[in-house]
């Protein structure tokens, strides 16, 4: 199942949405709280959406005089401080409410003439009062409205009044420069994934063959670089790393082989006994993963020499010495050309060791009856195949991999197979295990036509 991981352009959208955010919350809350510490009393005077709530609660009799209707915006303007109003009409018809000043009634009178008037209190007296007076046309003739209220608000009000002005044009703010971040981020971003898939790419290509290759620094952006950079210095200590486990793999292979000759040598020289053939056995197995281990470091560290190679020359010169082997070992021998190969460029001596190796393995699983069999075909394919047990569907895969037996008291050290592999897969090629036409095992080695 594939890990699903955050997004990082969401992440810088989310980051910066909230930054903005703060930032006008606290510059709002710093303009209240300078309003408030700089003496800003309240409101001034009502407004006019304040006189028009009043208005439309203003009726008229059968008779024309005016009455009070009680209404949801009546009612909400009832809830300031100190509120109070006066309304006349042209036939001079009055209705008021609330704490009506005297010189507000005698504006009232003579209003008919003023079409809308504003009347600021005095900030240094706490029971200032603001009023707002304003002429409107109405079905039934002019009418005349003076709505006041407290001119100063208390402080805990005004606070809280301040903030929800202020929070009317907050929250819209906050949310059109959302969108705008948003739409920005996304255009900016557009091109930095593909940046960051061409880097990915990029590290892909590293494998063990191409253990000098760095990841590039072209077009990474600077807060990635260095990431790409600590990368490729740790590629670097890698390889530095990997070559000195080689050398050392290669120089002990090397230092065994004098050894294991002197104690071959010594064992040679004693008088025989089951004991001196079973250490001659031990020691022959020891030699053959030294030679073993020597191959594979070769392989991996000395540059191959290619060269035009003809599969089914070189199947026939090995076949040809290994024979004897083969025939001492119970079985027998057959080489078959079912259709002519073409010509690669390889490293003969590595196709050689391959061929060798799945031989002698045919040679200890095959059950010491049988015939072993190396078959060359078209295009370019090598096989060998044998009349023992045969592999576990299973087992197929794994046998392949270093030091592994299919069981513990078989012989072999476990290596060859996998000496097989790296040849093959050295040159571009697949080896596969599977059924014999007879039940015994087949090793296939396919080569890529040139």
């Amino acid at each position: 199942m594939n890990r699903r991981f955050p997004s990082l352009k969401w992440r810088l959208i989310r980051r910066l949405v909230a930054l903005q955010a703060l930032t006008i919350l606290s510059l709002a809350t710093a303009f209240v709280l300078g309003l408030w510490s700089m003496g800003f009393v309240g409101i001034i005077a009502p407004d006019e959406d304040a006189i028009a709530n009043v208005a439309s609660s203003i009726g008229w009799s059968e008779k024309g005089e005016l009455t009070i209707r009680s209404t949801a915006e009546l009612e909400k303007e009832r809830t300031a401080p100190g509120f109070w109003f006066i309304a006349r009409n042209a036939a001079g018809s009055t209705v008021s409410e609330g704490a009506v000043p005297d010189e507000f009634r005698t504006i009232a009178a003579m209003g008919a003439g003023i079409a809308e008037a504003r009347f600021n209190g005095d900030e240094r007296k706490a029971d200032s009062i603001a009023a707002r007076m304003q002429v409107l046309d109405t079905p039934h003739g002019p009418l005349t409205v003076i709505l006041g209220r407290q001119g100063i608000l208390p402080p805990g009000r005004l606070l809280l009044t301040l903030t929800a002005l202020a929070s009317s044009a907050v929250f819209p703010a906050i949310l059109l420069t959302g969108l705008i971040t948003m739409a920005v981020t996304l255009l900016v971003m557009r091109g930095i994934p593909r940046d960051l898939e061409t880097l990915a790419a990029a590290a892909g290509r590293i494998t063990a063959e191409q253990r000098d290759y760095r990841l590039p620094l072209d077009a990474v952006p600077a807060e990635i670089a260095p990431l790409v950079t600590a990368m490729n210095e740790t590629l670097t200590r890698l390889e530095q790393a990997y070559t000195r486990q080689k050398r050392f793999m290669l120089s002990a292979a090397h230092e065994l082989r004098t050894p294991i000759a002197i104690l071959q040598t010594r064992i040679e020289t004693m008088e025989q006994s089951a004991a001196t053939e079973k250490l001659l056995e031990d020691l022959a197995r020891l030699a053959t993963l030294t030679e073993q281990l020597l191959d594979l470091q070769r392989l991996n560290s000395e540059p191959a020499q290619l060269k035009p190679v003809d599969l089914a020359a070189l199947a026939r010169r090995q076949v040809a010495d290994l024979a004897p082997l083969i025939v001492a070992a119970g079985y027998e021998a057959d080489f078959d050309v079912q259709s002519q190969p073409q010509t690669i460029m390889a490293d003969p001596s590595s196709i050689e060791r391959a061929i060798a190796n799945l031989v002698q393995n045919a040679i200890r699983h095959g059950g010491r009856r049988g015939v072993i069999t190396i078959r060359v075909s078209a295009p370019v394919e090598i096989s060998v195949t044998d009349d023992g047990p045969g592999i576990a569907p299973a087992d197929r895969e794994r046998i392949f991999e270093p030091f592994q037996r299919l069981s513990a008291d078989r012989a072999g050290i476990g290596l060859g197979l996998h000496l097989v592999r790296e040849i093959v897969e050295f040159h571009g090629g697949e080896v596969h295990a599977g059924e014999a036409p007879g039940g015994g095992a087949r090793f296939t080695m396919s080569f890529p036509v040139v």
